[in-house]
């Protein structure tokens, strides 16, 4: 008698709440256009904020109707913009794809001002009196980029120094805005998806303050510049820079480097070494 009295008694309160959520159901519902249910399902879902939007949703709702363009998830590069123009009848739509790289070579290599040992943070630390590294440009290497990255693109290597995963990377450019030291030394920067040779330094020191700050640093000496045979590397203001659109990753520049500061990104070495 005792357990049919609980059976009962569950029976009725299963009852009950049954029927509290089937009101609340009807009471809430609020029907969603079925355009922007479409260009939601063409969206990643990732919700990772890189186009500057709260949530995916809210994109699928600003492109329905118009106000954002179809290429606004720069996280899902020209796969997502093609889904949002075949859902909305668009044609002609080119995502330049990027990645983020990295101009140091620095890391743990790099002569340090002080000691120390609070908050793992770059942006923290970076407010302490510029960071313990002596490069103004250098990587702090407290990893605010490999934890902000919402799609597991970068971890931090042994040396102090964030890997990017090229495979990973969706250039959505999260880490650089993160990164202390992208805004004003373009630390790391997104630069475009065929991009294979970098050079691993920003710092606008002089060449004798870069000498003593790091053993790795551009040194002005332009033997790079030199070498080229398609002039894509110039020295500019004190720093080698790279004309991706000319380069053509032959590599002389880094054999001829003596600084070692010049070097190549490979997707499948990177991704290797990011999943070893």
């Amino acid at each position: 008698m005792l357990v049919l009295k609980a059976v009962l008694v569950l029976a009725a309160l299963g009852a009950f709440s049954a029927a509290l959520l089937a009101t609340a159901a009807r009471r809430f519902h609020v029907d969603v256009d079925p355009k922007v249910e479409l260009v939601f399902e063409a969206l990643p879902g990732s919700n990772c904020g890189a186009c500057g939007n709260p949530s995916c949703f809210a994109v699928a709702e600003r492109v329905s109707a118009g106000s954002l363009k179809v290429d606004t998830c720069v996280a899902g590069g020209q796969s997502v913009a093609d889904a949002l123009a075949k859902v909305l009848g668009v044609t002609g739509v080119e995502v330049e794809a990027s990645v983020s790289v990295l101009h140091c070579g620095g890391g743990t290599r790099s002569a340090r001002s002080y000691r120390y040992s609070g908050l793992h943070s770059c942006n923290a630390v970076a407010r302490l009196a510029g960071g313990p590294l002596r490069c103004p440009a250098g990587c702090i290497g407290f990893g605010d980029c490999a934890r902000a990255c919402p799609f597991d693109a970068i971890i931090m290597g042994d040396d102090g120094l964030p890997i990017v995963d090229l495979e990973a990377c969706t250039g959505c450019g999260i880490c650089v805005r993160e990164c202390p030291r992208a805004g004003s030394h373009h630390l790391l920067e997104l630069l475009p998806v065929a991009t294979r040779v970098v050079v691993r330094c920003s710092t606008r020191e002089r060449v004798k303050e870069r000498r003593e700050s790091c053993p790795v640093c551009c040194i002005a000496c332009k033997k790079c510049e030199k070498v080229c045979d398609v002039d894509a590397i110039v020295v500019v203001d004190g720093l080698a820079v790279i004309d991706q659109a000319l380069c053509t990753a032959c590599g002389a520049c880094i054999e001829e480097c003596p600084q070692n500061c010049i070097g190549r990104i490979d997707q499948g070495a990177c991704a290797a070494e990011v999943s070893a």
